[in-house]
């Protein structure tokens, strides 16, 4: 997934200040995902999981969809053509996706944060953090899917950008 992030922050980054700001966000939320499941990168060794760990990471998970939800997509999709545009239209399919997917991912984050670690929860959490990757896996696809419409509407807007390697929008 870091590596997928590195190829789209790489192809649309400079574009938008707020979808630099989104991108910056899942990286955070990734790197506390690797640190909880006890991934390094660039190491074959995993780490033992931890509850500060995990804590770290309910946090980064509630704060990148807040964002999402409540700042980030509205925005993204007004920017790319305004609320009556055509593009509204395909991009009001992505939410309902998004919305469950939230759903399955907050029910994570319900079960596991403030919660004490025993021997026996080890097992259920190892099964769910496999599963809450996998989630996260489906949505960052669905949001790379809207942020590319934005990009290349941006960069339709502004024909010299494709030269420059940046992408201006309207204010």
């Amino acid at each position: 997934m870091l590596n997928r992030l590195e190829s789209l922050t790489q192809r649309v980054g400079g574009s938008n200040e707020l979808v630099d700001q989104w991108l910056q966000a899942r990286k955070q939320l990734l790197i506390a995902y690797c640190a909880l499941v006890g991934i390094k990168p660039n190491k074959e060794k995993h780490t033992p999981l931890n509850e500060k760990a995990l804590d770290n990471f309910c946090y980064h998970l509630v704060d990148y969809l807040s964002a999402g939800h409540f700042h980030i997509y509205g925005k993204i999709i007004k920017q790319v053509e305004g609320s009556t545009s055509p593009k509204m239209a395909l991009t009001t399919k992505f939410y309902p996706k998004l919305q469950a997917n939230t759903e399955s991912v907050m029910a994570f984050h319900d079960r596991f944060s403030e919660i004490e670690f025993d021997k026996n929860m080890r097992q259920e959490l190892n099964q769910a953090l496999s599963e809450v990757g996998e989630v996260l896996a489906s949505r960052f696809a669905l949001e790379d899917q809207l942020i590319q419409l934005a990009a290349e509407t941006w960069q339709q807007g502004n024909p010299d950008a494709a030269n420059t390697g940046t992408v201006q929008h309207p204010a």
